[in-house]
């Protein structure tokens, strides 16, 4: 009978081995789930990172088009080109006369609300 008692031995420490592993296979993979470098949290971050350059890319397409539109524009309508060259290069014409203002300092300027009836001490 010691036989029979050494493998029902042999097969008790087997099943017991294969258990620990697969135990301690369950915890390093839970483990690495909540933690490690390709974590939920990492997943979380990553989706939120796609979204984010989704919405950047959405941007730059609307952009992508509304310059590709005002490149036809500009090769098409000369009513159009001539508008874009005055505001742009301040060009003017033979009888017309160009004043550039400075829209910059326009709160710290000392005569912002004259003409008006507030008075300010």
């Amino acid at each position: 009978m010691s036989g029979r008692d050494g493998s029902s031995q042999l097969s008790f420490f087997w099943r017991f081995t294969i258990l620990a592993l697969a135990l301690f296979m369950n915890v390093t993979l839970a483990v690495r789930l909540m933690w490690g470098d390709q974590s939920v949290r990492e997943w979380r971050n990553l989706k939120g990172l796609q979204s984010a350059l989704f919405e950047e890319l959405t941007g730059l397409d609307k952009r992508m088009a509304e310059l590709s539109q005002e490149i036809r524009l500009l090769q098409t309508d000369p009513a159009y080109m001539e508008k874009v060259i005055r505001q742009r290069l301040n060009y003017v014409r033979s009888d017309e006369i160009l004043y550039l203002f400075d829209d910059a300092g326009e709160e710290d300027s000392p005569w912002t609300g004259a003409g008006t009836d507030e008075y300010s001490e």
